[in-house]
């Protein structure tokens, strides 16, 4: 029992950090289409952080591209432990001839 709920509570961990990650990449995605409508030399400010500097678009946008695809990265290798954690979890349960009952 202990190891079926270690196997889902890290399946669940892997599936929220996932959907955060995304969101994040997501205001990224939103934040950049903003920008690049925007002359590069309009003051804008960014949280580095927890201080709010002051910089320029032109240096902003590289640094939040960087940042979105570093984002991308990390959620595509997440995805790649979840699924192999569930096939994991597949193969112990079918080892140990464990069978979930649902009411």
């Amino acid at each position: 029992m202990l190891k079926y709920n270690e196997f889902k509570n890290t399946l669940e961990e892997l599936q929220t950090r996932i959907i955060d990650l995304g969101h994040k990449k997501d205001e990224h995605d939103v934040v950049l289409t903003t920008l690049e409508a925007t002359d590069s030399k309009r003051k804008c400010y960014r949280m580095v952080g927890s201080a709010l500097v002051e910089t320029d678009v032109g240096t902003t946008i590289p640094a939040l591209q960087t940042n979105r695809d570093n984002l991308g990265q990390t959620v595509s290798t997440l995805r790649g432990q979840l699924i192999k954690t569930a096939e994991q979890f597949e193969k112990w349960k079918k080892d140990n001839k464990i069978q979930v009952v649902r009411q």
